[in-house]
């Protein structure tokens, strides 16, 4: 399985969360529920196949 870690930061860079799924969709929706209430995020996505 391949999976992706996810991490968000808001604009000033505090960290919000960290994740790893293999579900784009799961990612998305995790991420869009934070958005809400900080809509200026920055997602890192990392490879998390070790």
């Amino acid at each position: 399985m391949n999976f992706v870690r996810y991490r968000v930061t808001d604009e000033d860079g505090t960290f919000l969360d960290e994740f790893a799924t293999n579900s784009p969709d799961f990612a998305r929706e995790r991420i869009g529920r934070i958005r809400k209430y900080r809509p200026n995020l920055t997602v890192t996505e990392t490879d998390d196949n070790r």
